[in-house]
C-alpha cells in the first residue's frame, strides 16, 4: 500500500495491508408478494455493506445494483468478497423486505428474497400526567408461524421516525405481528395488524412507564389446543408460615395467554419472580425471573408437559412380616397446612405399585410397612415416559433402653435416617426398654418424646447389627433438669413456652407448660444456659441465665413482660420495596423469621433486657445481607435497610455430614451465624435450597469474612475476602482434623 508525505514524496507502508480475496458473484433472485394490479412495488435497487470493524474493513466499500420486477420476478448479481459477511437490503419506493445476510467464505451462492409492498402505521403517544414522551421509538415485526414457511418473517426491525407525540413507521401490507418499544417505558404489541398495500393506519400508544415480563406458553404435544392456560407471577420463596402465604399471594398476578400463547404483565417491580403457567389436564411450567429496571423481560416459552405415572417397584415384594407394601406419594414442598397425599395406596404382591394423572415434578414418596412404619422416604422426579423407581428395601432388629441420667425413660422415640431409608416409631416402657425392626443400619436421628411431656429431644445414633443378627442400642441423656414456672409482671402464673439454650448459643429445646404456668425440661446438660419464656398475650422474658445441675432441684421464676415492636422496610438499592425477603433477626440466643411482605416491611418484637439484634436478609436477585440494629427507648422503629446492587459468591464444601460452620464480617458488630441462617428460604421451605453439586453456595456482600467451626473464634477460623462479582471457594472438610482448611 503506498500513502503520501506531506512534502508530497510516496512512502512505503511498513503495516501489511488487508489480504483481500478476488470477489465472488452472488445472485439474488426476487419475487413480488403484491397482489391485485396496483403495482405499487415495481422496481429499486440492492444495497450490500460489509459487516465487518477489523482494522482494513474500511477499505472494502458498499456496492448497489438496479433490479425490476417482469411477471412477478427479478434476478441480480453482486461481486461480493469472501473476505467479510454482507448485509443486504432490498430497497425501492413502495416496497418492503427482510434484510439478508451473506456470510464470510461465501462461494457465490444463490440467494432468494420476497418482497412486500409497504403500508404506513402512525399515531400519537398516550402517556401518564407528567411523563415525557420517548425520543424514539424501536419496533419489530413477524409473521405468524403458520405463515407460509418459505416466505415468512422473521423478527425484523422497522425504519421509525418519532417527532414530540407523533410517530411513523413503514411495514410490509400483509398479516404481522408488531412490537413497540421506547426506554423506560412497557412494550406494546399489536397482532395480526394488515394494513393494505400505500394505505396509512392510525394506532395511538398507550405507553406505561416501568418493567414487565413476557413469554410464550405452549403444550408437549402441537396438536393440542392452546387454551384455557392461566399464567401467575409470584414473588419467588418459599413462606413459613400462613401469613407469609397470604402476604406473597397478595402480590401474585394473573393473566391469560392470548390466541398465540402469548402473555406479558406490565408495571412489574424490582425482585425475582416465579412464573407459572397451569392448563387443566396438564403438568405445570415453573420458569424464575429477575426483574431489575425498567426494562421487557422476556422469559421464552413455557413448555407444558403431559401428565405422568409414577411407577414403583419394591424388592424384596413384601415386607419383613409378609405384609404388602404401602406408597404414600405427597407434594415436595412441606405445606403450611395439612393437605391429602397425591397418591396412598397398596403396593401389590409382587412389589409394583402405579398411580397415573398427576403432574411431571418432584414428589415425597414415603414407603411404609403393613404396620405402619415407614422404612424409605426420600424425593423423587416424575417426568415423561421416565423409568420407575426401584427400591431395594433391608431390615434389621433393634434392641435398647433409653435413660436421662441414670434413670429409665418412658417415651416416643422417633427415628429418621436423613440420608437412607427409614423413618420409626418406637415407644419406651416404664423400664426405659424399646425393641423393633428397622429398614437398613446407618446412622439415625432419634427424636424423643419423654411421656406426659410435648418436649422434644434430639440425639444421633448409629444402628449396626451385632453377630447375632440384632443391634444393641442404648439412648443415654444428660442428667440434668429444670424446673419451674411463668409469670406476668403481677405475679400470676400464666402458661406460655419455654426455650433452654446453652451458654455457647448452640442448639435449644423447648417445652409448653402447663395450664398453671409450670414446667420441667429433662435431660439437659448440666452448665451454664439461657432460658427464654414467651407467650403471645402477656409478652416475653428476654434471657434469663440459669445453672443446671445433675441434683438441682431449685425452681425457676421466668416473668413475662410487653414486647416492643420493630417494622423494618426492606427495599432494592432504586427503593422499590423487596417482597419475599426471608428475614432473620437474633439476639444469639434465639432468633425469629419473617418473610417480608407485599411493601417490604418484616416486623419482630423484643423482650426487655435485648440492647441489639442482629439482621440477616436472604432475598433472591440480591446478596445477603448482615447487620445489627441497636435497641434502644429513642430508636427508630420503622428502619429502612436497603439491600445491595454488587454480589460475591462463596462456595463451601462442608464435607457429607456437618457441623455447619458459622460466619461472621470483619471488622462489623454482627456476631458469628450458623450457616443455615442465611439459606435464601424460610423453615418449612425447600430443603437445603443453596445445596449444589459443589457444595453450599451463598451469594454475600463483598467484604472481609471470618468462618468458624463454632459460634466463636479460635485458631481454626479462617478469614476470605470476597471481592465483588468474584467467587472464592472454601474447604472446610478438614476441621477437627489435622490440617486447616483451604
Amino acid at each position: 500500500m503506498i500513502v503520501f508525505s506531506r512534502s508530497g514524496a510516496a512512502l512505503l507502508l511498513i503495516a501489511a495491508a488487508w489480504p483481500l480475496s478476488a470477489a465472488v458473484p452472488s445472485r439474488f433472485q426476487l419475487f413480488s408478494k403484491e397482489k391485485g394490479a396496483a403495482h405499487l412495488c415495481r422496481s429499486g435497487e440492492i444495497r450490500a455493506v460489509p459487516r465487518c470493524a477489523e482494522s482494513g474493513c474500511h477499505s472494502i466499500h458498499a456496492i448497489n445494483t438496479p433490479w425490476a420486477f417482469r411477471s412477478g420476478s427479478a434476478e441480480t448479481t453482486l461481486d461480493l468478497s469472501p473476505d467479510v459477511s454482507w448485509e443486504v437490503t432490498v430497497e425501492g419506493s413502495g416496497c418492503w423486505a427482510s434484510p439478508i445476510i451473506v456470510a464470510a467464505g461465501n462461494q457465490g451462492e444463490t440467494k432468494t428474497a420476497f418482497v412486500w409492498p409497504s403500508a404506513t402505521i402512525q399515531g400519537d403517544f398516550a402517556l401518564p400526567k407528567s411523563v415525557d414522551a420517548p425520543g424514539a421509538l424501536s419496533a419489530t415485526v413477524q409473521t405468524d408461524e403458520s405463515y407460509s414457511a418459505v416466505s415468512a418473517i422473521e423478527e425484523t426491525p422497522l425504519t421509525c421516525t418519532v417527532d414530540k407525540l407523533h410517530w411513523r413507521c413503514s411495514l410490509p401490507a400483509t398479516a404481522v405481528n408488531v412490537r413497540f418499544a421506547a426506554d423506560r417505558f412497557v412494550p406494546q404489541y399489536v397482532w395480526g395488524l394488515n394494513v393494505p398495500a400505500g394505505e396509512i393506519k392510525t394506532i395511538d400508544l398507550t405507553l406505561m412507564p416501568g418493567a414487565s415480563v413476557s413469554g410464550r406458553v405452549a403444550l408437549a404435544d402441537r396438536k393440542a389446543p392452546v387454551a384455557d392456560i392461566g399464567v401467575e407471577l409470584r414473588p419467588a420463596g418459599s413462606a413459613a408460615t400462613l401469613a407469609d402465604e397470604q402476604r406473597i399471594r397478595a402480590r401474585a398476578r394473573t393473566t391469560k395467554i392470548n390466541a398465540r400463547g402469548f402473555f406479558q404483565f406490565s408495571g412489574v417491580g424490582e425482585g425475582t419472580y416465579d412464573v407459572v403457567a397451569t392448563k387443566k389436564g396438564w403438568s405445570r411450567a415453573t420458569r424464575q425471573v429477575h426483574v431489575g429496571g425498567p426494562a421487557e423481560s422476556d422469559i421464552g416459552v413455557l413448555l407444558l408437559p403431559p401428565l405422568v405415572k409414577a411407577e414403583v417397584i419394591i424388592d424384596p415384594p413384601l415386607d419383613p412380616k409378609g405384609r404388602r407394601w404401602r406408597i404414600v406419594l405427597n407434594h415436595d414442598a412441606i405445606p403450611l397446612r395439612p393437605v391429602p397425599a397425591v397418591a396412598d395406596a397398596l403396593a401389590a404382591a409382587d412389589g409394583t405399585w402405579s398411580h397415573g394423572g398427576i403432574e411431571a415434578g418432584k414428589y415425597r414418596l414415603e414407603i411404609d410397612d403393613g404396620g405402619g412404619g415407614v422404612y424409605e422416604h426420600h424425593l423423587v422426579s416424575i417426568q415423561p415416559n421416565g423409568a420407575p423407581v426401584r427400591v431395594q428395601m433391608d431390615a434389621i432388629v433393634v434392641r435398647g433402653i433409653v435413660r436421662a441420667g441414670h434413670e429409665p425413660l418412658a417415651a416416643t422415640l422417633h427415628f429418621l435416617n436423613r440420608r437412607g431409608p427409614g423413618d420409626l416409631t418406637l415407644v419406651s416402657g416404664a423400664d426405659g426398654t424399646f425393641a423393633g425392626t428397622f429398614p437398613a443400619p446407618g446412622k439415625y436421628s432419634v427424636e424423643i418424646t419423654p411421656e406426659k411431656s410435648e418436649q422434644r429431644l434430639r440425639k444421633q445414633v448409629a444402628i449396626e447389627a451385632g453377630a447375632e443378627g440384632i443391634a444393641r442400642l442404648t439412648i443415654e441423656l444428660p442428667g440434668g433438669t429444670v424446673r419451674g414456672v411463668v409469670a406476668d409482671e403481677a405475679g400470676n402464673h400464666v402458661p406460655g413456652i419455654v426455650r433452654l439454650y446453652y451458654g455457647d448459643g448452640g442448639t435449644a429445646m423447648s417445652v409448653s407448660t402447663a395450664d398453671d404456668g409450670s414446667f420441667v425440661l429433662i435431660g439437659v446438660e448440666p452448665g451454664q444456659t439461657v432460658l427464654n419464656a414467651r407467650s403471645r398475650i402477656n409478652g416475653e422474658s428476654g434471657p434469663v441465665p440459669y445453672s443446671v445441675s445433675d441434683d438441682s432441684n431449685k425452681s425457676v421464676t421466668l416473668t413475662l413482660h410487653p414486647r416492643r415492636n420493630v417494622t423494618t422496610w426492606i427495599v432494592a438499592p432504586s427503593g422499590q420495596p423487596v417482597a419475599g425477603a426471608v428475614v432473620r433477626f437474633s439476639n444469639r440466643f434465639f432468633w425469629h423469621e419473617e418473610v417480608s411482605g407485599p411493601g417490604g416491611d418484616a416486623t419482630f418484637s423484643v423482650p426487655r433486657g435485648i440492647d441489639r439484634v442482629d439482621v440477616i436478609i436472604a432475598a433472591a436477585g440480591f446478596p445477603v445481607h448482615l447487620m445489627t440494629l441497636a435497641i434502644s427507648p429513642d430508636m427508630d422503629v420503622n428502619p429502612q435497610i436497603a439491600l445491595g446492587s454488587t454480589a460475591s459468591r462463596l462456595v463451601l464444601d462442608i464435607g457429607p455430614s456437618p457441623p455447619w460452620p458459622a460466619l461472621a464480617p470483619v471488622n462489623a458488630s454482627v456476631g458469628f451465624h450458623w450457616l443455615p441462617e442465611f439459606f435464601g428460604s424460610p423453615a418449612g421451605g425447600p430443603h437445603s435450597p443453596n445445596s449444589t453439586a459443589r457444595g453450599f453456595e451463598f451469594e454475600l456482600e463483598p467484604g472481609t469474612y471470618t468462618l468458624c467451626p463454632d459460634l466463636q473464634f479460635s485458631e481454626k477460623c479462617i478469614q476470605r475476602t470476597l471481592a465483588p462479582g468474584a467467587e472464592t471457594s472454601v474447604d472446610v472438610t478438614s476441621w477437627g482434623s489435622a490440617g486447616a482448611p483451604h
